[in-house]
């Protein structure tokens, strides 16, 4: 440790030492931030309940100091710290391990699954009741591809929290990725009994049964989630598409209706309801509300477009090609992932109009 400095405040002098922005970080990471708690399970450290006092009262002269200015903190260099200071982190027993949750989730995502996985190695060792440690790791080992590993670990979580919806959605994506449809489903169906409204939990249930050739069954999931979401485009869109590769027309022909019924509430619907009403040359009503979104909502510009058909069908080209000048020029990604969509809907002649090759 180098040499303290001092810290003068008014009347008062701190010293302040390389170990103080540590005690800082365990505070915030640990005990939301709660120095009497942390004073709580230091009470056979007599040093550290000093530091602690001194800490809190620094913060009561200059104002909260956050833990998170003294991060990035590798894990090894977690360690070294407990190990200098002759702490084991199993003596925190009042602290509730959240912050190395999200620590591990911020590792993931700027310096690797590795360090990650290593840290929520420290936390299942010092806390082996904490099931989101469990869940956390699991989900990256089956990121890094180590799928029966990482089913071990989503399994260990579920067991000692049933509630965890977290675990049962990476669990029903592994074996989903597994091809082993009927137990992704089953850990799908589970998630949905916690979260009865996620859309795409609906839809990859479905897709898992269509995979497994049962038409039927998704079908029945599908209709299940059209029946809890009544505003839902989507799933109709879906369902509608399903029945007519059964041939089932007159079933395809009532969602169809139902849409032509309804106006979107939900920014993903809009594409797929204007489809729809492309189909049945409704380019007016198309127009109007696309163009009510993106003045309420100017971030999705990107629907413009849609604009595109019901402006050529009515004539107006001029229009049709001022907006695809605009994404040919500065969103072009988003013009050739709608090239199909013209060309459904678009004669060879409206397409030369628009100039589109």
């Amino acid at each position: 440790m180098e040499k303290p400095i001092v810290l003068a405040l008014k009347d008062k002098n701190y010293q302040i030492d390389d170990y103080d922005p540590f005690f800082f970080l365990v505070r915030d990471l640990l005990y939301d931030g709660a120095w009497e708690i942390f004073a709580a399970d230091m009470h056979a450290h007599h040093d550290y309940l000093e530091r602690i006092h001194k800490l809190k009262d620094l913060e009561s002269e200059v104002g909260q100091i956050s833990g998170s200015f003294f991060l990035p903190i590798s894990v090894d260099e977690m360690l070294e710290y407990f190990e200098e200071l002759s702490l084991n982190p199993s003596e925190l027993c009042h602290g509730v391990p959240d912050g190395f949750y999200e620590l591990a989730q911020d590792k993931a995502e700027n310096e690797g699954l590795d360090e990650a996985v290593k840290l929520l190695d420290v936390v299942i060792k010092t806390w082996p009741e904490y099931a989101k440690a469990y869940e956390l790791k699991g989900s990256f080992l089956t990121e890094m591809g180590k799928l029966e590993k990482g089913i071990e670990f989503l399994k260990q979580a579920v067991k000692m929290d049933p509630t965890l919806v977290e675990a049962y959605a990476e669990l029903g994506q592994a074996f989903y990725n597994l091809e082993d449809y009927e137990e992704s489903i089953k850990y799908w169906e589970k998630e949905l009994e916690y979260t009865l409204h996620d859309k795409f939990v609906y839809f990859m249930i479905a897709d898992a049964y269509k995979k497994m050739g049962k038409v039927g069954s998704a079908l029945e999931t599908l209709k299940r989630f059209a029946e809890e979401d009544k505003k839902n485009i989507l799933v109709r869109y879906e369902l509608m598409q399903l029945y007519e590769r059964l041939d089932d027309y007159d079933s395809a022909k009532e969602y169809e209706n139902q849409i032509l019924n309804m106006t979107p509430y939900y920014p993903g619907d809009i594409e797929p309801w204007a489809k729809v009403f492309f189909k049945n040359e409704r380019y007016e009503d198309v127009i109007k509300v696309v163009e009510e979104h993106i003045h309420k909502y100017p971030i999705d510009d990107h629907f413009k477009l849609l604009l595109v058909v019901p402006y050529a069908k009515l004539g107006n080209y001029d229009k049709a090609r001022k907006i695809l000048k605009e994404f040919k020029n500065q969103k072009d990604w988003y013009f050739y992932g709608q090239k199909k969509l013209f060309e459904n809907n678009l004669s060879k002649r409206e397409l030369s109009l628009c100039g589109i090759e």
